[in-house]
């Protein structure tokens, strides 16, 4: 799915790329003709608005047509039957029409008439109509608008495709512009933005799990050293050893399968060494995780012990104010008891001296 995506994705934008390239140099050259035209090597593209011309020799309104611009100065004439895009004027207002030209009867019989065209003066004029119109083209005055070559601007290839200009009229509205150019090309920059980030992330961690691997060689490498050295200092001890055991020792080349045997026991002490170090590694880690729970459990009990230790201060404090309060009571109470007495004598000796 996720390939799918990506194909179509590309696909969308080659041909945005394509069609906006081939719009601007459209633009670009349309200076170089002297109808203003926006064109690529003489043709340009119009988008048919009406079905004016809509039958089989025709095409239907909603078409994109294909013409060739034609020089306003061509001595040339037009034949009948030519489909041409030629400008009309209506209340000062102009306009572009592609119609037909029409072999009729409207021609001024005092004039020369070549293959159904009106010759006047020397100068080629022309009748035309739409396939789909009943009429032929007419002035607001009603009269006929013969057409000359200073108004012919192009001349129809036969190319038609239809519906392709009701497309591309939508893409020149805002919001075609917006729904089919503008969304769809910030969606895949993000797209490629996302993909440029999370390939970035993948190397990044691509570098560093090798960067870590490296460590870990390294540390088997400076392990396997520490362990063929420490056996390279041990062998020549040992070798003194034999020496003063045996004065004449007598020297015994290694079978082959001696080698292979001490080459195997080699590959068996690296491998225990390293099998020692890791198991050392885990041992401290597993010590280094056991020491944090112990402090862990040390910390929760002195947090613990200073709440007692509060708590019971706290009560002490509390005992004490009501003791307080007690001796209070109870001296009030005997100040009380006291007055009582004196006022009791009081009454007692003004009664006898009466």
């Amino acid at each position: 799915m996720k390939k799918i995506g990506k194909i179509v994705g590309n696909v969308l934008v080659t041909v945005i790329l394509v069609f906006s390239i081939l719009m601007t140099v459209m633009v670009l050259s349309s200076t170089k003709h002297e109808s203003g035209l926006p064109n690529l090597f003489g043709k340009a593209i119009f988008n048919v608005l009406t079905d004016s011309m809509m039958s089989e020799e025709g095409f239907p309104e909603g078409s994109l047509i294909i013409v060739e611009l034609t020089d306003t100065t061509r001595k040339e004439p037009y034949k009948v039957g030519d489909v041409v895009t030629f400008w009309r004027y209506y209340e000062d207002q102009a306009y572009l029409e592609t119609h037909r030209i029409v072999a009729d009867t409207y021609t001024q019989n005092q004039n020369e008439v070549v293959d159904g065209i009106w010759v006047h003066g020397g100068e080629y004029y022309y009748v035309t109509r739409g396939d789909n119109t009943p009429d032929i083209d007419m002035n607001q005055d009603l009269s006929i608008d013969y057409l000359s070559n200073q108004r012919i601007v192009a001349k129809w290839t036969g190319t038609a495709i239809p519906h392709l200009g009701s497309i591309l009229s939508f893409l020149q509205s805002q919001l075609g512009f917006m729904l089919c150019v503008v969304i769809p090309t910030a969606i895949f920059f993000f797209f490629e933005l996302f993909k440029f980030i999370s390939t970035l992330m993948d190397a990044k961690k691509e570098k560093a799990v090798a960067a870590v691997k490296e460590a870990e060689e390294e540390i088997k490498q400076r392990v396997m050293a520490e362990m063929l050295a420490a056996q390279g200092a041990a062998a020549p001890a040992e070798a003194v050893k034999a020496a003063e055991e045996k004065p004449k020792p007598v020297e015994e080349t290694k079978k082959p399968e001696e080698i292979k045997k001490s080459a195997e026991s080699e590959d068996d002490i690296k491998k225990k060494a390293v099998e020692e170090y890791i198991a050392k590694q885990e041992a401290e880690k597993a010590a280094a995780a056991k020491a944090a729970e112990e402090e862990e459990i040390k910390r929760k009990a002195v947090e613990e012990y200073i709440k007692q230790q509060e708590a019971e201060k706290a009560a002490a404090e509390q005992a004490a104010k009501e003791e307080e309060l007690k001796k209070q009571a109870i001296a009030e109470y005997l100040a009380q008891q006291e007055a009582e007495k004196n006022a009791s004598e009081e009454t007692a000796e003004e009664t006898t001296e009466e």
